[in-house]
């Protein structure tokens, strides 16, 4: 009797195994831990009245946080770069006769809650305050800084820290901006036929007279009396004695773009070594802001403000 032989035929099922690569984008944050403002030599005004803003230092979201805006934070403010913290907006530095004050937003805070996202560049200003002047090194007593910004991204937080760098030497004598009325030409309400149109632009100078030599750098301001208006580049708020309605003045550089307010601008031409006056060609036009418009009288005004390093 043969014996059958039998086959048995072993199937292999291979199942392929299914790669899956995950591509994650991921939030950057900033490496650095510690952020400086100012430099290795500061030059100030000697003789300015308490609370003059003597010097302004910017640093962008993007240096803080790595992105375009900030998330909601928490500050915490150290007089004299070190030790316990202040509630104060205005804080001492380690030079006798100079406070700093940080602005957020254009706010100024002391140690607490920031209340809103940072979509700006702060300032650190410096200021004159009622302390004799002494000169030195604004380097913080224990070398901790003078303001921490502390943020999280997901479970992560990160606290950079703000020094304040520089010896500060005086220096006797500022410039001066001289008072002016500028008076654009009359127009007619047709030119100003929708939101955003401009008619009757003037040319006008800003002056800065008589700077003493020796300062690194000096910068104008310029502020908006009655304040900013959002969304609103280089536009004036109406004032007193205005009678027209739904048209303000725009201020604007010499090429027709709305002017920087609020920021400091360094004042070119400027030479440490020579001081002198400088004109800095500016403009000025009406500007249709609402949708109803009177015609009458427009009047606006700004503030002129310096700083020096």
């Amino acid at each position: 009797m043969k014996t059958a032989a039998r086959k048995m035929i072993s199937a292999l099922l291979i199942a392929p195994q299914l790669c899956v690569i995950v591509l994650m984008a991921l939030a950057v944050s900033p490496s650095a831990s510690a952020l400086d403002a100012f430099g290795q030599e500061l030059s100030i005004p000697r003789n300015v009245a308490i609370g003059t803003i003597l010097a302004r230092h910017y640093i962008t979201p993007q240096e803080i946080c790595g992105q375009s805006k900030c998330p909601t934070a928490n500050l915490n403010a150290y007089p004299n770069g070190g030790g316990s913290t202040s509630f104060s907006t205005v804080i001492t530095t380690n030079v006798s006769g100079i406070s700093t004050r940080l602005l957020i937003n254009g706010r100024a805070y002391g140690t607490g809650p920031i209340r809103e996202e940072i979509r700006q560049p702060i300032e650190v200003q410096l200021l004159s305050d009622n302390r004799p002047y002494l000169g030195g090194s604004l380097g913080g007593a224990t070398n901790s800084g003078y303001y921490t910004i502390i943020y999280s991204v997901g479970s992560t937080a990160y606290a950079p820290t703000i020094h304040l760098k520089g010896t500060v030497t005086r220096i006797d004598g500022t410039c001066s901006v001289p008072s002016q009325t500028v008076k654009l030409p009359k127009t007619v309400l047709n030119r100003l036929d929708h939101i955003g149109s401009t008619a009757g632009t003037q040319s006008f100078q800003l002056r800065v007279n008589d700077c003493p030599k020796g300062y690194n750098r000096i910068g104008y301001s310029l502020d908006p009396v009655g304040g900013a208006i959002a969304n609103s580049p280089g536009v004036l708020p109406l004032a007193s004695g205005s009678t027209a309605s739904g048209i303000k003045i725009r201020v604007e550089n010499a090429q027709g773009a709305p002017a920087t307010m609020g920021t400091s601008i360094k004042v070119d031409g400027y030479n440490k070594a020579e001081g002198g006056s400088f004109a800095i060609p500016m403009q000025a036009s009406y500007i249709r802001t609402d949708a109803v418009a009177k015609p009458g009288t427009v009047k606006g005004a700004m503030t002129v403000y310096l700083d020096y390093q």
